[in-house]
């Protein structure tokens, strides 16, 4: 029996920025952040989704995750990045997560509101928050998935923005993913730190990593290879 996955609606599926956070939705707010980092790419059917705070240690000198602290490696551990097969059914849209770098036992449900027809305010079911997303793309916008021999999402790129995900390598005890940060040991924290996204965008020289979930790949260029290797690094000149 075949399977057949949803469709997300066209007007939703592109780049996406955003531009406001606020708890709870209505005011007053107690919290807000216009701070952090975030890069949503919406496909047909798969989305990818990293978040970057501003606000994190610093990474000078480090180049690998061996190469990390306790105080890195929790901090990396904890950053939210996530890809899966996205629902929309009228305005309520369902994001299931298939890889989570921090997964929660917490469906994410948010209810979509047009404010333009760039701008989508998303706001939680029970109004614990508000986010607005800002369009990057025009439309339609060149869609491209790769994806590896286990079925996850490797490679998701929409127009001149893309998301590259490594993912994690296998593990026994995959119930330490669960583990609250402080109680895990550096091994555990470092292989949950190992699935990785890079967020890039293209230009004339090829694709340039703007936000990665191991913040030293910044800067650096990648060209896509297949669907197997996905990508390898440009040495600099």
């Amino acid at each position: 029996m075949s399977i057949h996955l949803p469709v997300v609606p066209g007007r939703y599926q592109g780049a996406w920025q955003r531009t406001r956070y606020a708890e709870p939705a209505s005011p007053p707010h107690h919290r807000a952040d216009t701070t952090t980092r975030v890069a949503w790419l919406q496909g047909k059917q798969w989305h990818a989704d990293l978040r970057l705070p501003t606000n994190g240690p610093d990474f000078t000198g480090i180049t690998c995750l061996e190469a990390c602290d306790r105080h890195q490696l929790e901090w990396l551990a904890s950053l939210t990045a996530f890809a899966g097969i996205t629902q929309i059914e009228g305005s309520v849209c369902t994001w299931h997560r298939f890889q989570d770098l921090c997964p929660s036992l917490e469906r994410d449900v948010g209810q979509l509101i047009w404010m333009d027809d760039n701008i989508i305010e998303e706001r939680h079911p029970t109004g614990c928050y508000v986010e607005h997303w800002q369009r990057l793309t025009r439309q339609p916008a060149r869609e491209v998935i790769h994806t590896d021999e286990q079925g996850q999402l490797r490679w998701l790129e929409i127009g001149d923005h893309a998301i590259a995900i490594t993912p994690r390598p296998l593990a026994a005890n995959t119930e330490n993913l669960f583990l609250p940060l402080a109680d895990a040991a550096d091994d555990t924290l470092r292989w949950r730190a190992s699935l990785r996204f890079d967020y890039m965008q293209r230009s004339h020289d090829g694709w340039n990593i703007l936000l990665s979930t191991h913040p030293w790949r910044v800067g650096r260029r990648v060209t896509v290879v297949n669907e197997h290797k996905i990508y390898s690094e440009i040495p600099p000149n």
